[in-house]
């Protein structure tokens, strides 16, 4: 096949048709009616001037100047006869001599390369210190196929795919996925998110049992695409990328007119490559979709949602299409947010069976017996990671708020929310919930009680406060009793110490325990009653007190009480 005018290329094995004899010509530089003329003495043999002439519909003059230009140039030759007649010069001998001018030609351009970089670099500029940005259109499916297999073949480090469903129909056809083993197996890290539907299932079973028999390091993994023209790209190396879609109102497997973006700037390739990180945080491992698509069990839906606001949005279109059970497991200091109110006490429908567990102190005790009104509340000793479970369908688990969001006011700290629908992962979730709800001390044991023990973790007032936080990670407690000489003088909650580091920006190893705001201690006698606490309360003026007997918390005392029994 010819492909421009000062080459000649043959496909191997392909049969070239007359057209492709005429291209040949021009590239020899015959016009257009000496070709004619050629190819009639090819066709019909010995002829006249005036015979051909006749027989092409020429004028004579016309006739006798091109068979003298086809003489001159070395492609008819004249017989000897009168009147003259002409006959061609040998195809085979003209392919001959082109061949062999071409040859001479890289023959003396090898010899002259040397001379011609020499001469290019005394008139061309240096080139620039720094990389230039570059790109190029890719036009048709080959062409961009071309260009991607020749991406992974040139990769050292690293390739990353998103394609669609009919994409990776495509692209299979064209041994893309093929060409990827090779860099595979040379360490080369292969990473393709596609959309595994029914459509290319058995294309994707194929390559994941190659990549399995193989012993390849290829992962894959699928994301649901809505559109067959979701945009698709290929990156290599962090340095270059090609992006590429269908081009029209059709897409199909045999569609050519696809169009192609080949990119080399290093900003658009790791904006690129940071979208596709997220795609394939939300992805799912193409094995488990396979199993899903084969046996026809949904394996559910995987995603770590990371704006705050979106999370926000599928809790609460959670929980209003909750019908059966909510159970929630959280920390110490959501009790008193949930209490409080939170956004998301309203969905929590009375009709519901709703379980709350969290770890019950002085700080959130009497929040936990305002909750118990309306649902069913255990203590539990340890401070889990906050979890949600909604009518056995729904998983969502929070992560613990950063020192810097420690003020945050939700129940909930939403951002990077994890959430699951798959039923594998909440049964197992579930089971594990259950188990701490039974092993859980129920709100009414701990009320009834003669009080809520004291913390049992001593820090010296004289103490920095770092040392106060170090002692709270140690025993695993969420407060502290703050000491003078081993005598008990208050209080404090690792909310409240984190919480006044941070408003107030001490340094946590120069501030010392007792300058902190801690809630101080009024010990009662046995005989001795609220009104002596109240007494107490007045005369040190305290704003907040615990009241202790017997080494039991009985309750905590504000200033807005006393004024109200005077």
């Amino acid at each position: 096949m010819i492909s421009d005018r000062n080459s000649w290329i043959l496909d191997g094995g392909m049969l070239l048709s007359e057209k492709d004899v005429t291209r040949f010509l021009q590239i020899l530089g015959l016009s257009k009616r000496e070709i004619q003329v050629y190819m009639f003495l090819a066709k019909s043999g010995v002829q006249s001037t005036s015979f051909v002439a006749k027989r092409l519909k020429m004028e004579r003059v016309q006739a006798y100047r091109t068979f003298k230009k086809l003489q001159e140039k070395g492609f008819i030759e004249a017989t000897l006869e009168r009147p003259t007649r002409f006959t061609i010069v040998a195809f085979s001998v003209l392919v001959d001599n082109y061949i062999s001018a071409k040859k001479i030609e890289i023959t003396n351009l090898n010899e002259q390369r040397q001379n011609l970089l020499t001469a290019w670099s005394s008139i061309s500029a240096p080139e620039s210190e720094y990389p230039v940005a570059k790109f190029s259109i890719i036009t048709g499916k080959k062409k961009i196929h071309s260009k991607m297999l020749n991406m992974i073949e040139e990769a050292k480090s690293e390739v990353i795919v998103l394609t669609t469903a009919l994409g990776l129909i495509q692209e299979d056809i064209a041994g893309v996925f093929d060409a990827a083993f090779e860099p595979a197996r040379r360490g080369v890290q292969i990473q393709v998110i596609t959309d595994v539907a029914m459509e290319n299932f058995k294309v994707v079973e194929r390559i994941e049992r190659n990549i399995v028999e193989d012993g390849l390091g290829i992962k894959l993994r699928h994301v649901l695409m809505s559109s067959k023209f979701f945009p698709r790209f290929l990156i290599k190396d962090e340095e270059e990328a090609i992006l590429y879609a269908p081009f029209g109102n059709e897409a199909s497997v045999l569609n050519l007119e696809d169009e192609g973006l080949w990119i080399n700037d290093k900003m658009f390739v790791s904006v690129l490559k940071a979208f596709f990180v997220q795609m394939w945080q939300c992805g799912l491992d193409a094995s488990r979709r396979i199993d899903e698509l084969r046996s026809g069990v949904p394996l559910g839906e995987t995603v770590v949602i990371h704006d705050a606001d979106e999370a926000m949005r599928r809790v609460v279109k959670i929980l209003e299409s909750a019908n059966k059970e909510i159970v929630v497991i959280t920390s110490s200091q959501s009790i008193n947010r949930l209490a409080e109110d939170d956004s998301f006490t309203k969905f929590f429908n009375p009709g519901l069976n709703i379980r709350l567990m969290a770890s019950i102190d002085l700080d959130n005790l009497e929040p936990a017996q305002n909750l118990a009104l309306h649902y069913n509340i255990k203590h539990v000793p340890i401070s889990y990671m906050t979890m949600m479970v909604v009518d056995n369908k729904h998983l969502f688990m929070f992560k613990n708020p950063p020192l810097s969001d420690f003020g945050v006011d939700s129940a909930f700290y939403l951002s990077d929310t994890f959430y699951s629908s798959d039923p594998g992962q909440i049964e197992r979730v579930s089971e594990m919930l259950d188990d701490i709800w039974k092993r859980g001390i129920d709100i009414t044991e701990i009320t009834s009680q003669a009080g809520t023990k004291l913390p049992t973790v001593e820090v010296e007032k004289t103490e920095s406060v770092a040392h106060a936080v170090a002692r709270i990670f140690q025993n695993n407690v969420t407060s502290v009793l703050i000491t003078l000489n081993h005598q008990p003088l208050g209080v404090i909650s690792d909310r409240d110490i984190l919480r006044e580091i941070i408003e107030t920006q001490k340094d946590p190893q120069k501030t010392l325990a007792g300058e902190l705001k801690f809630t101080p201690l009024i010990i009662l006698q046995t005989n001795e009653t609220l009104l002596t606490a109240l007494e107490l309360m007045t005369k040190k003026g305290f704003n907040r007190a615990a009241m202790v007997k017997e080494g039991h918390l009985v309750a905590m005392l504000t200033a807005p009480i006393k004024q109200t029994l005077r």
